[in-house]
């Protein structure tokens, strides 16, 4: 089987194979619902955000400023200060899908009891736009308890894009603040408090995080499509990145699935070749067999299936075409002797020496109706005694059904007998039902040019020995009737003699 692909016009002629390859990232619809959870300790500065669900039982304590365990004096108001930030870089563009979600949060007492105590949250996503906040519900927090309080903050969030473009807004950032209830007191009466709440997380049984966060953070590059027609495959190479880093990969289920723009997506996948890791990045590299799979002539896309940790199924498609054509006896493409018109007429093959002739060539094509990218080869030679000259190559596209037509203009200085050749797919290069109607070949008389022909030399020079106006023909020819007159006459007489009647 031969397989054809869209290449420059040499490519063609000549069999080989070239993909032009993709230049930029191609990134995922798909909008699934994952977990967020909150890693690090925040007196030693900001957490991380991950998708990696906590395994260790071991909490890690972020302390609460002291300061903010009573109210303010006067006023009894809430005093909110920082706790810490948990932020993450976005790698990929991607978008959290508008909607109502919720962070939740482990606190404990390592020191006396605090009541109604508070924690607030400001969101920012992208870095645009202001940063949206919320408040938790009030809890009383004890070191008597033997079990963490909870508190859980409900926001929402409206399209939230990031990583756009714009190097700035490719973080997601979540500030935490805290706040006591215990009554205001004056200085130098109540002093100073003592108590110590604290903020649990990073451990399996105090997972602080945002719970099912529709969001699309994937995308992939299609880094290498290429057709090893010797193996009857194509491999592909594709680069996958979250906006997570690696750790949200599941990196042992990889799937490429191929689908055809007109037979559907039928189930096709490649196998798995090679993975390897680089920085924040996998590569993935693998071979699809089509006669294997029994494909058809068809134009091909591929995806990539990425599995992430928490066990969403994402896909990414290539916008990158594949125009297969697999020529198993399923098309015919010919050219018989009555599609080649000497100077747009049939029947004539005469010309003469000097002038220019244009041959207009139509070639036919027949078969699988299902091929939409058929390259057909042309080719025109001048068969010279026991050699042949290729005069002129090029290639036409005519799928199933359909014909196309190509022109070629020559002048040949001699008179004589000459043997032209119309070959298509001189190389052999289309695997055809029919291999014996690929070849129209007439011969030329070429005869004496006319002498001092200045009216067939304009119309030659006009029409290109082909299809032209008929108007501007017969003006030139009137024109150069004229001059040929004046030319035999002499100059005309404005004068006359008085006898001279009219």
């Amino acid at each position: 089987m031969q397989v054809f692909f869209r290449s420059i016009l040499a490519a063609a002629l000549l069999g080989v194979i070239l993909l032009s390859q993709p230049t930029q990232a191609e990134e995922s619809t798909d909008f699934n619902t994952l977990d967020l959870y909150f890693y690090g300790d925040l007196d030693n500065g900001d957490g991380n955000v991950s998708t990696l669900r906590p395994l260790s039982d071991t909490d890690t304590q972020s302390d609460c400023p002291q300061s903010a365990n009573r109210l303010s004096w006067p006023g009894q108001d809430r005093q909110w200060e920082t706790v810490g930030s948990w932020i993450t870089n976005l790698d990929t563009p991607g978008e959290i899908a508008s909607g109502d979600y919720t962070l939740t949060l482990w606190a404990n007492s390592t020191q006396g009891t605090v009541e109604n105590v508070q924690f607030r949250i400001s969101i920012s996503v992208g870095g645009g736009g202001a940063a949206t906040v919320a408040t938790s519900q009030s809890k009383t927090i004890t070191d008597s308890s033997e079990v963490a309080t909870r508190f859980d903050i409900s926001f929402d969030l409206t399209n939230e894009s990031f990583n756009q473009g714009n190097e700035e807004n490719d973080d997601l950032e979540i500030q935490l603040e805290y706040s006591g209830g215990e009554d205001g007191e004056p200085p130098l009466t109540g002093g100073t408090s003592t108590e110590q709440i604290v903020v649990l997380t990073s451990s399996a049984e105090h997972p602080s995080g945002i719970g099912n966060l529709s969001i699309n953070h994937y995308r992939a590059w299609f880094s290498d499509i290429t057709v090893e027609e010797f193996s009857e495959r194509v491999f592909v190479k594709t680069i996958v990145e979250s906006a997570f880093g690696k750790s949200d990969i599941d990196s042992s289920e990889w799937t490429l699935g191929v689908y055809g723009q007109a037979s559907g997506n039928q189930g096709l996948t490649a196998d798995f070749n090679m993975k390897s890791s680089q920085n924040d990045t996998y590569e993935v590299s693998f071979y699809w067999y089509y006669n294997k799979d029994n494909a058809i002539s068809d134009t091909y896309n591929f995806y990539i299936q990425v599995i992430d940790i928490q066990s969403n199924s994402w896909e990414v498609v290539s916008d990158e075409d594949l125009y297969l054509v697999i020529h198993g006896f399923e098309i015919d493409n010919y050219v018989l002797s009555e599609d080649v018109r000497l100077n747009n007429q049939t029947g004539t093959s005469t010309v003469k020496a000097g002038s220019s002739f244009t041959l207009d060539i139509t070639v036919s094509a027949q078969g699988d109706p299902l091929i939409n990218y058929n390259p057909i080869p042309v080719s025109i030679i001048l068969v010279d005694g026991g050699s042949e000259i290729v005069l002129y190559e090029t290639a036409v596209f005519a799928n199933p059904g359909a014909t196309a037509k190509t022109s070629f203009r020559y002048t040949f200085d001699k008179e004589g007998e000459y043997l032209i050749k119309v070959v298509i797919d001189r190389g052999n290069l289309v695997f055809e039902s029919d291999e014996t109607n690929n070849v129209a070949e007439f011969t030329i008389q070429v005869t004496e040019p006319e002498k001092d022909n200045p009216v067939q030399s304009l119309i030659d020079g006009l029409t290109g020995g082909g299809t032209a106006s008929t108007l501007a023909i017969l003006a030139a020819v009137s024109i150069l009737l004229a001059v040929v007159y004046l030319r035999r006459t002499g100059e005309p007489d404005f004068e006359w003699e008085e006898d001279d009647e009219f």
